[in-house]
């Protein structure tokens, strides 16, 4: 089986570290089942324009240049609505499988529903991630404001 693997961190602190941990874990889950590696697709850093690569494995998913996505997580894959839809028919045609290590998401037994499901809960998480930062910073500034 042809894989793509999508490998994803949002922290700029160790990213190496985060980086060569999923792309070991993943190496390995290809090298257990005697599948073949197609291409690593790695996006650092968050924000709406650091998702390259995400966009370049439904491309090259869309062209059938390989069989299955490996991702790590869920999280890692399901950030961008459009491109989650856009997977999510990949698999419903049967033209690629997804599969996540930590077995939430598997196209080759489950359902494909479930990518619909992780993906709104990803993106509610996400949102509320988003306020929990923008409140910490607003709060921090507020603090050093009243100390002068």
């Amino acid at each position: 089986m042809r894989c793509a693997i999508y490998i994803r961190t949002a922290s700029k602190n160790n990213t190496d570290h985060h980086l060569n941990k999923q792309s070991e874990q993943l190496k390995q889950f290809i090298s257990d089942r005697n599948w073949q590696l197609y291409n690593s697709y790695i996006d650092i850093g968050s924000g709406p324009k650091k998702y390259e690569n995400l966009q370049a494995i439904v491309e090259d998913a869309q062209n059938n240049k390989f069989d299955i996505i490996l991702s790590t997580d869920p999280s890692r894959l399901f950030r961008k609505p459009k491109l989650v839809s856009k997977l999510k028919e990949l698999c419903e045609m049967q033209a690629i499988h997804i599969l996540t290590l930590d077995k939430a998401i598997n196209t080759l037994q489950s359902d494909v529903n479930f990518i619909s499901l992780y993906a709104r809960i990803i993106e509610q998480e996400s949102t509320i991630l988003s306020q929990r930062i923008k409140f910490g910073k607003k709060t921090r500034l507020l603090e050093k404001q009243s100390e002068k």
